[in-house]
């Protein structure tokens, strides 16, 4: 647990677990019926558009950049570490 600790404060993985979790917390919400709204088919409203938007939003955000943010994230902080190995 205490090797988890550094790479939780990174704010980069931080930001990516946050992506992922508003994406599930919508999910959940039910939010995926509401995405019919940006190709015009679905009708409910400006709450249902709102929530459809933020919910395609919320899914790029989790599909295209939680990753690039978790990557980063970990190469940096394994970068700040230096090499565990020492040259012989």
């Amino acid at each position: 647990m205490k090797k988890l600790v550094p790479v939780l404060r990174s704010p980069m993985v931080s930001r990516a677990l946050l992506l992922v979790a508003v994406f599930g917390v919508l999910h959940l919400l039910g939010g995926r019926q509401y995405v019919g709204v940006l190709s015009g088919t679905l009708e409910g409203g400006m709450a249902a558009m709102l929530f459809g938007i933020t919910y395609a939003l919320s899914w790029f955000g989790a599909v295209l950049l939680a990753p690039i943010l978790l990557l980063a994230g970990l190469a940096s902080l394994s970068l700040r570490r230096g090499s565990p190995t020492q040259p012989r």
